[in-house]
């Protein structure tokens, strides 16, 4: 188990003590002994966090790019749209 330190591949490990990695490295290519800078827990205790795009992969091409969208991306351009209808609406209000 590690202590939840996430390695940010544009930040690198350069920024904490003793960090020899540069920005930029990607994980796969950090050294095989590479070791967290916080707890010194070893590469293959991290797990990758990837973000999964609900639907099957055949389907994520069609329509208007709304199959390819994450969960938080759609929901951004729901309550966006909510909040704009709001917004129209009092600017109703405003004109009278």
């Amino acid at each position: 188990s590690n202590c939840d330190w996430e390695y940010d591949v544009n930040k690198g490990d350069s920024y904490m003590i003793g960090g020899m990695i540069k920005p930029g490295t990607p994980f796969s290519e950090l050294p095989s002994n590479w070791r967290c800078p916080t707890c010194r827990a070893s590469k293959d205790n991290f797990k990758e966090v990837t973000e999964e795009i609900p639907g099957f992969a055949v389907n994520q091409g069609y329509g208007f790019g709304g199959n390819s969208m994450t969960a938080g991306q759609k929901s951004g351009i729901v309550f966006g749209g909510l909040f704009l209808f709001f917004i129209l609406f009092l600017a109703g209000y405003g004109l009278s």
